[in-house]
């Protein structure tokens, strides 16, 4: 089986679900992809922003923590005793001490004047200005100040409080470095990458400190000029290769210098990180959709195959029946519409052989024309008129021939007189209405009508005529009887119907023009030929030579008819027999012009021929009587019948 024929509706139906399937599982994958793909970057942002409050609290809360530990050492009596010494060394020696017990980097003293009196990092800032007045100023105010400021390239948490000795006597500034380590310990809190720039009006911002790797951070410090300007305000950027979300978030502003000088945190989030969940999520939804394709797949072809195998069987057994051949019944063990399409269609092949079995009946208890006729529309009883040639064929004196003979051997001779006939009029297109006994009746026109009806009944005659005449030779040869057989044809309007009851009825035709055939069929007798057609059917009849035999009027009719013997197509007929026929209508004119005497001649002269010699018996007749006793004025030439 070639599955793979699109034209085949296994596969249609398969391509159809798959690829209906597979459209809706691709427009919603990648719609929940975007979907989630936005939240996720949502939620990145949101954990930024969360991430960017944790930071400030736990920046805040490590000031409260440096205060705290700053204002116990400020307090401690031999540090202030230490401080009012102003000695340098000692000063010096007493901050890096205590410096230690806090884990302080830096630690400076600065006079009230705002001098630095010691520093334990830069012992050259001694005895020069303090470089954040503005901050002594602030703490002046609140006892305790806290800031972060870049010194020397390093950024710093510095915490100022008071020496008081009851009143302040000095200041003292401890620094706390903010730097990898720093980020890297924020980062374990936050869950985020902590990058701190610092910037001033003399130099661009510029990495002090962070967690990211140096591929990252040269790209973050590329990007650090418009980072910088991004305050508070999420972005994606790519730093090494990687995608990232950042927050840039300003912690502390240097008013010292005009608010020029600024240290920003930056957060960072990693996107592929971020996403990593709903990347799971994302193999989890690829997974169940290959397997509901796969599902769908094996499913869809299970009930393809279950609707196209038997619908294929159906279509076998439909092209033998459509060739006659109706086979064994379809057995499908199916119970829904397939198995009850099968039924039906078990049940048409049963009605189809009832039905050619009615026909085959049918065919030989009538012709095939009429059964069909007969099948194809409803049976009722009534007709309609059209123009019908109607033959009618007697065998003569066949019951006086036969009455010494066995019964059986007098159906046998009448079938083999019946069985010519029949196969003559199928030839010829026509139609056998009925056996009356040693007859045959048929008709060329009806049920189904052709042009040149009266054409074929004509030759159809002809043929029924030599066939008889050789059968007559055939039964003579085996001592049987052979009568002669008479044939009358005639055209004319009828009426071709139904006729008989409700419950029996017999497809005929009716009219003066069947009449009218039975009564040449007759006339046959009189004028001793085989075939007599009537006027219409010779008009009509072409290419066959006609002797016109007489002009008869029928008993209860005023109108004449002319008669007319077939005697064959023109080519198959020899001069002898054209001029016999010239010579006969010559004397036939002469006769209907009352010229008794040359006509007579003419007979009398034709009388010899021997198939011509009942018909100049019978004019010669004519002749004789109307010159006795003349004929009168009203006489048209015609012969009445007295007999129906």
């Amino acid at each position: 089986m070639n599955f793979f024929h699109f034209g085949r509706l296994e596969k249609r139906i398969v391509v159809f679900f798959v690829g209906l399937l597979m459209f809706v599982q691709l427009a919603g994958f990648f719609a929940i992809s975007y979907a989630i793909e936005q939240n996720a970057r949502r939620n990145l942002r949101e954990e930024l922003n969360v991430g960017a409050r944790v930071f400030k609290r736990l920046l805040d809360q490590k000031e409260q923590q440096l205060v705290a530990a700053t204002t116990v050492l400020t307090r401690d009596f031999a540090f202030r005793d230490a401080i009012a010494t102003w000695d340098k060394d000692t000063i010096v020696d007493v901050l890096q001490n205590h410096g230690a017990r806090i884990s302080a980097n830096r630690l400076a003293l600065v006079d009230m004047t705002n001098i630095v009196a010691a520093d334990t990092v830069q012992p050259a800032l001694i005895g020069k200005p303090f470089a954040f007045p503005a901050l002594i100023n602030e703490a002046a105010g609140k006892s305790t100040v806290s800031a972060i400021r870049i010194i020397d390239g390093t950024i710093y948490q510095l915490v100022i409080v008071p020496v008081l000795a009851p009143v302040p006597i000095a200041w003292v500034v401890i620094g706390f470095v903010i730097d990898d380590s720093t980020a890297r310990d924020l980062k374990g809190i936050t869950g985020l990458d902590v990058s701190f720039l610092g910037s001033d009006h003399k130099r661009p911002p510029a990495i002090l400190a962070t967690t990211l790797t140096q591929d990252s951070r040269t790209n973050l410090q590329e990007q650090a000029a418009g980072i910088s300007t991004r305050n508070e305000r999420s972005a994606a950027i790519r730093l090494g290769g990687e995608e990232f979300e950042i927050l840039a978030t300003t912690i502390d502003r240097d008013r010292d210098n005009g608010g020029d000088s600024s240290v920003f945190a930056v957060l960072q989030r990693s996107v592929r990180e971020g996403l990593q969940p709903y990347e799971t999520l994302k193999l989890a939804l690829i997974f169940l959709s290959g397997a509901s394709l796969l599902i769908t797949l094996v499913g869809s072809i299970r009930i393809a195959r279950r609707i196209t195998r038997p619908v294929r069987k159906l279509a076998l057994a439909a092209r033998q029946v459509a060739a006659g051949n109706y086979g064994e019944p379809i057995v499908l063990h199916q119970n829904d519409e397939i198995g009850e399409l099968a039924t039906a269609f078990n049940n048409m092949s049963k009605g189809l052989t009832e039905r050619d079995q009615v026909r085959d009946i049918l065919g030989k208890v009538a012709s095939h024309e009429v059964a069909e006729q007969l099948l194809k529309h409803n049976i009722e009883l009534g007709g309609e008129e059209r123009d019908v040639t109607v033959l009618f064929t007697d065998i003569r004196n066949f019951t006086a021939l036969c009455e010494n003979q066995p019964p059986a051997l007098t159906i046998g001779l009448l079938n083999r007189y019946l069985t010519s006939i029949n196969t003559i009029v199928d030839e010829h297109d026509g139609v056998i209405d009925k056996y009356t006994g040693d007859g045959v009746m048929a008709l060329f026109g009806a049920p189904i009508g052709r042009s040149d009806d009266p054409q074929r009944a004509v030759l159809a005659a002809l043929a029924i005529d030599a066939r008889m005449r050789q059968l007559a030779r055939e039964l003579a040869e085996e001592h049987l009887p052979n009568p002669d057989v008479g044939i009358g044809v005639n055209t004319a309007r009828v009426v071709a119907g139904n006729i008989g009851s409700p419950t029996r009825l017999n497809y005929t035709v009716l009219g003066d023009g069947v009449n009218l055939a039975s009564r040449l069929e007759g006339l046959t007798k009189r004028y001793q030929v085989s075939i007599i057609v009537g006027e219409t059917t010779a008009a009509n009849a072409r290419n066959v030579v006609y002797l016109e035999l007489d002009k008869v009027r029928v008993s209860g009719k005023t109108r004449a008819v002319r008669i007319f013997q077939p005697l064959g197509p023109a080519a198959q007929l020899d001069l002898e027999m054209r001029n016999l026929v010239d010579r006969h209508h010559r004397a036939l004119a002469l006769f209907r012009a009352r010229k008794w005497a040359t006509a007579e001649a003419i007979f009398a002269e034709l009388a010899p021929v021997a198939r011509y010699a009942r018909i100049a018996e019978i004019y010669l007749g004519y002749v004789r009587e109307y010159i006795a006793t003349e004929p009168g004025a009203d006489w048209d030439g015609a012969f009445t019948l007295s007999d129906k």
